[in-house]
């Protein structure tokens, strides 16, 4: 398995954390968010994220907003190399934890994923 945790890091005012975990779609074609894992809540600001579709899974995972869907939104699938979204250098915007979703076109996909927020 792979590991769950963070790891603290200051940077000014703020405080930068890394938080690794992995999200499931129970019933595809149900929607989750991503803070609703217990380490993160909808208010921190995402700084850089890397998702990857979960070993095993039989179909795609999508990521997107709260309107994500197998017709919208950004499809990873299981043999494609991990999404990095470097949203504060590339972008120059830091979305919060509570505007990324996920939906899957099979029940009990998941997405392995990787963040650098602000706390």
């Amino acid at each position: 398995g792979r590991a769950k945790g963070y790891l603290r890091c200051p940077t000014g005012s703020s405080v930068t954390v890394l938080r690794v975990g992995t999200s499931r779609v129970a019933t595809a074609g149900t929607r989750i968010q991503l803070s609703a894992d217990a380490k993160l809540t909808g208010t921190h600001r995402i700084k850089h994220a890397t998702f990857g579709a979960r070993e095993g899974n039989t179909g795609e995972v999508y990521i997107g907003q709260s309107d994500v869907a197998s017709t919208e939104g950004w499809e990873v699938d299981p043999a494609a190399e991990p999404l990095r979204l470097p949203f504060e250098k590339d972008m120059g915007y830091m979305p919060l934890v509570s505007e990324i979703w996920f939906d899957a076109d099979t029940n009990a996909n998941g997405i392995d994923w990787i963040l650098v927020i602000e706390d």
